[in-house]
This record gives structure tokens, C-alpha cells and sequence, in this order.
């Protein structure tokens, strides 16, 4: 976590040089970020500009002491200040140690511009909270530019060929020394972070890609971790907000990047807790479901069904299971786990219709566990029928025939017939082949053998008569 590296008074310091700020970016520093951070985080934002180095050289370094000097606070005030800087993205703060001592690197970081702080929707909404939706209106109002009619006029601009001569070949193909210069500026010019762009999803990445950008996490790497991040958030119902945080904890803070292994390690960790109570469940199910629209699938469903039909839309697939294995007074193991997170990340079948097929597995089928072959079948299966729904579930369910059924007399009629025989037909039927019964301590009598082959008889004869 930042600011968790020791400090004293004695610590150095370093502030290299940062451009100056504009009339504007002084003007959104004090009217939208002041009221955010407070007045001591944007005094110190001043007293780090006076103290930047023009060499830009780590052994030019001053101490934390000298800065307390001038804000005549203690330490504690000037992290927590320093923690507000960090958390409005105008300060980035690093740690070193060296052969001269512990010290400390801020690089300050410009204020964005009014048009940029009002689309941001974190700096946006935190600013609305603080001031309130009249201040907030006359604060947009104040740094909205006040556009021109121009549809009378006629542009009379002068182009720059019009004005300078320039040669045709060099502008065609650069000059080296252009060349050299454009390329020592983009390596010294940050790239600039765009917001990962994703599609067909109810994940807000522009909201994650905005709060990521405020912890300084590469941006990049976010976007090429998109499968892993919306399995996480399915599977444990995380949202945006909290997978911000979590992904903020594991990301480096030197680079941005984050280990994805890290990652499913603290999600899993943080995530894999007891599951609900049934009681729980059966109430917020019953309150769901009063407000749950009708519709020709769920007409048809009993209560009970429609209430398991709206816990099963409402309730992550890690939760869905662990609240299922708490009603068999079990729990969940690593491998059901897997296969939840496995059959998640193929992104065939939604969250409520993965919940079903648990629920068809656990209850219907009366597994003690998941088991990889059957959910993989089942899943194959719902999805060549498209079942995309729950209800669709259910309803799929009642078609099919069911294996386990009870069988049903009828009269003159012959029960249906058990594959399991009974232990004293087993012993009889070994018998009449020759094999030897079972061992059972005592060698079987005439009197049973008269009992047994009467017995045969009988049932024999009743067949004859029904036949």
C-alpha cells in the first residue's frame, strides 16, 4: 500500500522540475481541486513547487524537515495532505533508498482542464458531494466558454504555406535532427492512457479505466486483461469500483503493470467467504420475486420455481454454489471452484443459466460434488437447446423425462422389475449354478432349503397363473 515505507523528519526529499502552470490550470487548481483536497493539500502543493530542483539530480536532495518548516504542521498532517494530492492525481510519489540515505521523489503533476475535470466522473461527482448542485452548477457555468456566433462570418485565416516558404522535400522526409528530437520527446512524454473500450458487457470499463487512471495502473495491460477481469466479477458478483481497488493493491507502483496471478490470489482470498444462511436466501428470494415482471415463461413456473428463478439472476455463481453445498451442510471445494471459474471464462452460457445447471447437478441429480464431465455435458447440452435463460431452464427440465421415477401398480399387472435382487435370491441364485454362497458363519439347513425351494415354487406358480 503507498505511503507505507518509513519517514521522518530526516528523510530527503526530491522535487524535480515540472512545467509552470497556466492561468487556467491555476484557475481549475483553486476553484475545482481546493474544495476536494482541502487548504492544506493545496498549500503543499505549493511548497513542493517552490522546493523542485533545476538539476533534476537524486544527490541534490532536501529534507522532509524543510518542508515542515515552511507549512508549520507535523508529519502526519503532511502525509495525510500528501495522501489528497496522490488521490486527485496531482502528485506521484516514489521511494528510495541509496548510499546517501532513505528519500522520497515527487513529481508533481499537472491539474487537468476544467472541460477534462468535468467528464471525469470520479473528480466530477466527488466535487458535486462537496459542494453541492448549486455551487456545482455556478462552478460549470464559470468554465464554460462562451461560444461566438459565427455562422455570418467568413474565415479569412492565412495558411502557413501562404505566409512562410517551406521546401516540399524536407517536410515529405524530415531532417535527422527533426527526427532525433521527436524521438527524444516521446520518450520523455508519458503515452497517453486512454480507457479500455469494451463492448456487449454491463461491466463499466469506462468507469474502471477511470479510476485506474487516478492509481496510475497501466491502462494497457487492463484492457488485455479483460476475460480475466469480467470472469472475476461474474463469478463473485465484484463491482467496478471493488475490482479498481483490488487490481490498485497488486499493480506495481513503479510501472503500473499487475501480476494476474496476484490478482485471482487476492480476489479469491478476499472473496471465497461462508455462504449465506438458507433462510437468507428464501427471504431474498420471496422479496425479489414480488418485484419480478410476468411473462409467458414464468407463468408457468410455481412460486417456489420462480423464486429460485430470481435468486438465481440476482446471486453471483460462487455464492449460488456455496449457498446450495450449505443446504446439503457441506461446502465448496477447490476443484468446484475451477470448474465454475472455467465454465464461466468460455462465456457460452449466462451467470443465472451457469447457476442453474449447479442447481440441477446438486439437487436434481443429488451430487455430493460438481463433477467436470457432467457439468461440461449438461452446459454443452443447454447451450445446442439455446437455453439462455432460467426459466428456459425449468421449462427445458419438465420436458425432458425424468430418470428416477416411481414405479406404479397396476391390477394384474406385475410390478417393474428391480435390477438389484434381493440377498436371499443372490445366495439361491449362486446355488442353482453351482457357485458357493456367501460365507455367513453357519452352513444352511434342510429346514431352509425345504423353505427356499417351496418358496421358488409358489412364486412360480403365481407366474403361471398371471401369465
Amino acid at each position: 500500500m503507498p505511503n507505507d515505507e518509513p519517514l521522518t523528519p530526516k528523510t530527503g526529499l526530491v522535487v524535480p522540475q515540472a512545467p509552470a502552470l497556466s492561468a487556467a490550470q491555476q484557475a481549475v487548481l483553486a476553484e475545482l481541486y481546493l474544495p476536494l483536497m482541502g487548504p492544506l493539500a493545496y498549500s503543499l502543493y505549493a511548497a513542493l513547487r517552490s522546493l523542485q530542483s533545476s538539476e533534476n539530480e537524486l544527490s541534490n536532495r532536501r529534507s522532509h524537515a524543510e518542508l515542515l518548516g515552511i507549512l508549520n504542521v507535523d508529519l502526519p498532517t503532511v502525509l495525510a495532505a500528501r495522501r489528497k494530492l496522490e488521490a486527485t492525481g496531482l502528485l506521484r510519489s516514489y521511494y528510495q533508498q541509496d548510499e546517501l540515505g532513505v528519500m522520497y521523489i515527487y513529481q508533481l503533476q499537472a491539474p487537468l482542464l476544467a472541460l477534462q475535470f468535468f467528464a471525469d466522473d470520479l473528480l466530477s461527482v466527488l466535487l458535486l458531494d462537496t459542494v453541492g448542485e448549486l455551487r456545482y452548477q455556478q462552478l460549470a457555468g464559470d468554465f464554460a466558454a462562451q461560444p461566438i456566433d459565427l455562422t455570418a462570418a467568413k474565415d479569412v485565416t492565412a495558411n502557413i504555406l501562404d505566409v512562410f516558404h517551406v521546401d516540399s522535400q524536407k517536410v515529405t522526409t524530415p531532417p535527422l535532427s527533426v527526427q532525433k528530437v521527436r524521438a527524444q520527446l516521446a520518450a520523455n512524454e508519458p503515452a497517453e492512457d486512454h480507457s479500455p473500450v469494451l463492448s456487449d458487457d454491463d461491466f463499466d470499463w469506462q468507469l474502471l479505466g477511470q479510476i485506474l487512471k487516478q492509481n496510475y495502473v497501466d491502462l494497457k495491460q487492463v484492457a488485455s486483461s479483460r476475460q480475466l477481469i469480467i470472469t472475476e466479477s461474474r463469478v463473485y458478483g465484484i463491482s467496478e469500483i471493488e475490482m479498481a481497488k483490488l487490481i490498485s493493491e497488486v499493480a506495481s507502483l513503479t510501472t503500473g503493470q499487475f501480476d494476474e496471478n496476484q490478482l485471482k490470489l487476492l480476489i479469491a482470498r478476499r472473496y471465497e467467504r461462508p455462504a449465506v444462511s438458507s433462510q437468507q436466501v428464501a427471504t431474498e428470494a420471496t422479496v425479489a420475486t414480488t418485484t419480478t415482471k410476468d411473462n409467458k415463461a414464468s407463468a408457468q413456473l410455481s412460486t417456489a420455481e420462480q423464486q429460485l428463478v430470481t435468486y438465481a439472476k440476482q446471486t453471483a455463481p460462487y455464492d449460488f454454489l456455496s449457498a446450495l453445498k450449505q443446504e446439503k451442510h457441506g461446502f465448496v471445494t477447490s476443484g468446484e471452484n475451477r470448474l465454475v471459474h472455467d465454465l464461466i471464462g468460455r462465456g457460452v452460457l449466462p451467470n443465472a443459466v451457469i447457476n442453474m445447471v449447479i442447481y440441477y447437478l446438486l439437487q436434481n441429480r443429488e451430487l455430493a460434488a460438481l463433477n467436470r464431465n457432467l457439468l461440461e455435458t449438461v452446459a454443452n447440452d443447454w447451450q445446442q437447446h439455446g437455453i439462455t435463460t432460467p426459466e428456459a431452464a425449468l421449462m427445458y427440465l419438465k420436458q425432458r423425462k425424468q430418470p428416477k421415477s416411481t414405479p406404479t401398480r397396476r391390477k394384474n399387472k406385475r410390478p417393474t422389475r428391480k435390477e438389484i435382487m434381493p440377498k436371499w435370491a443372490q445366495q439361491q441364485q449362486q446355488t442353482e449354478s453351482g457357485k458357493q454362497p456367501a460365507q455367513t458363519g453357519k452352513q444352511i439347513t434342510a429346514a431352509q432349503r425345504k423353505q427356499l425351494a417351496d418358496r421358488l415354487a409358489k412364486l412360480e406358480t403365481n407366474s403361471e397363473k398371471e401369465d
